[in-house]
């Protein structure tokens, strides 16, 4: 993964596997929030900033990653595992119009659309196949990822005429597994998605706090991706932590609710 900076201020991350896909994966630099904990580049409604400020923020960004704000559909997030089907009647929808419908995956294979997902310690996935004109963008996260919500959203682009082994992914900015941890239930539905014969240390281990566990979201989800189909060399994991670095990144578990919303864009 790989670090850019745009003649407008705004950092990103992109994956030179998905090219010649427009995408990109937002930071919280470069944009137009004033507030401490929204500055600068917050891509989320009712944190805190006005819409129009969002707004200006989510059109600078796009602007960096050559994509056309007017095209974006983004939506209401769950923690769920909805895959949501989207043409370019539903361009703007979230951004423009009022939101009608709620997920955590967007899937097109309509030329001329935008998806995007928000986060701020989950982890975002972009996927497409270019050759099919298919793409898709997830949030996942741990309700979202133990639900193989990456595997509903594979099948979902297959049906649209992907191909698993010609699907390239890349799986942005998130929390790293050292500043991720959760109780039994959740790390017994994780080694329930991810399988005996998968688990390693990578996926899970124990914390230093009885009864607690260490999890590896991003790797998990990669995890689920190859059992979908999609090749181990086709994906591309940033390791990028959004919990430690609190300079470049919006973090829910460092920050609590007063914090902005980071984005993952990818578009056709």
């Amino acid at each position: 993964m790989q670090k850019r900076t745009d003649y407008n201020g705004v950092t990103y991350f992109y994956s030179e596997g998905l090219y010649p896909i427009r995408h990109g994966f937002s930071t919280r630099e470069g944009g137009l929030s004033k507030l401490d904990y929204t500055k600068s580049l917050n891509l989320g409604f009712y944190r805190g900033d006005k819409d129009i400020i969002v707004k200006k923020n989510i059109e600078r960004f796009c602007e960096a990653v050559a994509i056309d704000a007017e095209e974006l559909i983004i939506m209401p997030q769950i923690h769920s595992t909805n895959v949501i089907e989207v043409g370019r009647d539903k361009c703007g929808h979230g951004i423009y119009s009022p939101a009608t419908f709620e997920g955590d995956a967007l899937v097109s294979c309509s030329r001329g659309t935008a998806l995007g997902v928000r986060v701020a310690d989950c982890v975002p996935i972009l996927l497409a196949d270019s050759g099919a004109g298919v793409i898709a963008a997830v949030h996942a996260g741990w309700r979202g990822t133990v639900g193989n919500i990456v595997g509903a959203t594979i099948e979902k682009m297959c049906y649209l005429g992907a191909s698993a082994e010609d699907i390239k992914a890349a799986i942005g900015p998130h929390i790293s597994m050292a500043n991720y941890e959760v109780g039994d239930e959740v790390a017994k539905q994780v080694l329930a998605a991810v399988g005996n014969e998968n688990l390693t240390f990578a996926h899970l281990r124990p914390s230093e706090n009885e009864g607690k566990f260490l999890c590896g979201l991003g790797e998990v989800n990669k995890t689920l991706l190859i059992k979908a189909g999609v090749k181990e060399e086709n994906i591309d994991m940033c390791t990028e932590c959004t919990y430690d670095n609190k300079e470049l990144f919006f973090s829910h578990r460092r920050m609590g609710e007063k914090r902005g919303t980071m984005m993952g864009v990818i578009a056709i």
